[in-house]
């Protein structure tokens, strides 16, 4: 059954809602990084329980993220993301109330359970709005600037956990009026929300839809229901295909450079002796650096194409965060994680585009196959920088993000995309 054409005034309205969508997410996600030094003191926890509790919440992302399809199949998708949203509110506080590093672990694991269904919806609904949009007669993609809201999400969390941290307030009172503020915005923008179950016809593979879901998260293609048999078998056969295997592996890489400056930086600053009141500031500038990367990436590698952008960005990220983390300078390491986050903020996209675009391979299943694989980096990066930085340094572990630009330089070489002629 063909779904009703929306008006544009309706459409801008749902583009609103799902950037709000976008925008929550990201909140409730990162408003408690900046202080995880401090969370790691108040329940005395060592390098290696903080890795692991990250990865616990990276484990459950990989685990619930199998059961975002079907329930978006049933329920819609602007129901499961609300829904996902709701539910994780009101457990946000206990990351601040964990008593140890196995509670802290299995809130973390909830967290990022939810999280992994929350992105699969709403990434879903915002192609939604993109298949909308393409109705009223504009043609071009919207899906980078609901991820630019993410990223101010990102910014928003961050500033409040800087805030908050410089008035001694608790981390569990913090969470629940981020877990306030989160649901009240969601409740003021479901109305203008898409109605109805979601229709697959703009996840089938014509050339546009492929670039469109190329340059978006891999939430749609994980949401677009149960699997038939020809589909396990294409998956099965996908990664027979060396370039798979190469892709997977720039993602991962692109995954830790983005995971571990952001999650470590406080308790790397406190570890070289920088005030309090300035630990989150590293996370920060991470953020913002990475939102303006998302804003901006577009034309950048239209200018540039993917392949110079990475070597350019990835060299860039290399030396600045090397050398911010030989000299332990606090405020040099502030520049490296804002050149860093400048830098990995259209590798994601980048890697997508290019699973689209493998030969005899439907671009949805590239696409689905990568994003998977991508979700090793997010469970292993806390792991590594943990083991290395309980037996050597903090500052070691952080290095890997160094190891990981260098890897990518040839690398680039597997991108698709280049620059408008």
């Amino acid at each position: 059954m063909s779904q009703p054409r929306r008006t544009d005034s309706a459409v801008r309205k749902a583009r609103i809602a799902v950037s709000v969508l976008f925008f929550t997410n990201a909140l409730t996600l990162s408003a408690w990084l900046p202080r995880l030094a401090e969370l790691q003191a108040d329940i005395s926890l060592t390098n290696v329980a903080v890795g692991a509790a990250l990865a616990a919440g990276a484990a459950g992302g990989v685990a619930a993220g199998i059961w975002a399809g079907p329930l978006i199949h049933r329920w819609g998708s602007q129901r499961v993301a609300m829904a996902a949203l709701f539910i994780v509110a009101p457990i946000l506080p206990f990351i601040g109330l964990a008593p140890g590093a196995w509670t802290l672990g299995f809130v973390l694991l909830l967290v990022g359970g939810l999280d992994a269904v929350m992105d699969a919806a709403m990434n879903s609904h915002a192609m939604r709005v993109q298949h909308e949009k393409r109705a009223t007669g504009v043609h071009r993609s919207i899906l980078n600037t609901f991820h630019g809201y993410w990223s101010l999400g990102a910014v928003a969390g961050g500033l409040i956990g800087v805030a908050t941290a410089a008035i001694s307030m608790p981390i569990a009172w913090m969470l629940t009026a981020v877990a306030v503020l989160c649901s009240v915005l969601v409740l003021v923008a479901r109305p203008w929300l898409l109605p109805g179950k979601d229709p697959d016809s703009y996840l089938q593979t014509t050339d546009d839809r492929a670039v469109a879901v190329a340059q978006s998260d891999p939430g749609p293609l994980l949401a677009a229901g149960p699997a038939t048999a020809n589909e396990l078998s294409a998956a099965t056969r996908v990664l027979h295909q060396p370039i798979i295997w190469g892709l997977g592996l720039f993602i991962i890489l692109a995954v830790m450079i983005e995971d571990i400056p952001g999650r470590w930086s406080s308790i790397y600053l406190t570890d070289i002796g920088a005030p309090s009141v300035t630990v989150g500031w590293g996370f920060v500038a991470f953020t913002v650096a990475m939102t303006i990367g998302r804003f901006t990436g577009d034309r950048i590698i239209d200018a540039l194409g993917e392949r110079r952008w990475t070597r350019i960005a990835m060299s860039g990220t290399a030396v600045v965060l090397g050398l911010s983390l030989l000299a332990q300078s606090p405020w040099l390491f502030m520049i490296g994680c804002a050149v860093t986050g400048f830098g990995v903020a259209t590798l994601f996209p980048a890697a997508m585009r290019a699973a689209a675009h493998v030969p005899g391979i439907r671009p949805a299943t590239g696409v689905a196959t990568i994003s998977w694989l991508s979700r090793a980096g997010f469970v292993t990066a806390p792991l590594i920088v943990g083991v290395i930085a309980e037996n050597f340094s903090l500052g070691w572990g952080i290095s890997v993000t160094v190891v990981a630009a260098l890897i990518l330089l040839p690398l680039s070489s597997i991108l698709t995309w280049e620059r408008s002629r």
